[in-house]
């Protein structure tokens, strides 16, 4: 739960950009959430779209040399936009990819390296035995368990992503939901703060919106199901 709220927290600081390019983000969390199995490439571009238009540009038109730059050219910002969350979404998925690998590869290392250190200071009988200096035992695990891990994620990538991809869809959906009709239907849900601005989440709309999450997660999930036994 704290995570979620963590989460919340974080799309309240973005939610201009969430509000006003609604009709632009809004396509791309279907995606996300319903047919995330169909590509990972996909999946993980328009995630790297979003982020780029939705997180990475805002950071960026902090800068005053970049916002002036834009300025410049104000007529076309939509644009350069969609240009700039374009290029990053094409190379987002390498990005991901190589961090996905080194990571496992860090945190089997990690595991591996503790492993072999228990194993020289539990009992040093048998160290007696083999042909190589102790010291070396934590990094050859580090070097054997890491790659194993690495390897296992490289292998799973694509379910690996395709998860991410609709638990991110997800979350961004159960927003939209609660946007729209509080919106556009009139629906009453607390405060009706997600409608106004989102400056404090209600408890009932917060509790709402992390149901619907779920709902839609399972149902995403259940979609993903359901396609790969079609491609398999």
């Amino acid at each position: 739960m704290e995570e979620l709220k963590g989460a919340t927290s974080l799309l309240l600081s973005y939610y201009d950009v969430l509000i006003t390019s609604i009709w632009v983000l809004l396509p791309i969390a279907i995606f996300l959430t319903f047919f995330a199995k169909l590509s990972s490439k996909i999946s993980i571009f328009f995630i790297g779209f979003f982020g780029a238009y939705s997180f990475l540009i805002p950071y960026l038109l902090k800068l005053e040399q970049i916002r002036n730059l834009i300025d410049q050219y104000s007529d076309y910002k939509f644009v350069i936009y969609l240009i700039v969350s374009f290029v990053f979404g094409m190379i987002f998925y390498s990005i991901v990819k190589l961090a996905m690998s080194i990571g496992g590869l860090l945190l089997g290392g990690f595991l591996g390296y503790n492993i072999g250190t228990f194993l020289i200071t539990k009992d040093s009988k048998w160290l007696k035995d083999i042909p190589i200096n102790s010291e070396y035992i934590p990094w050859i695990f580090f070097a054997i368990i890491g790659i194993i891990l690495a390897l296992i994620i490289s292998k799973n990538y694509e379910k690996i992503i395709s998860g991410l991809s609709v638990i991110f869809g997800a979350f961004l959906m159960s927003f939209y939901t609660f946007y729209i009709l509080e919106t556009y239907a009139g629906l009453k849900i607390g405060n009706n703060d997600i409608a106004i601005g989102m400056n404090k989440l209600s408890n009932q709309e917060f509790f709402a919106m992390f149901i619907v999450f779920i709902i839609y997660m399972v149902i995403g999930f259940y979609s993903m199901r359901v396609t790969s036994k079609k491609f398999d």
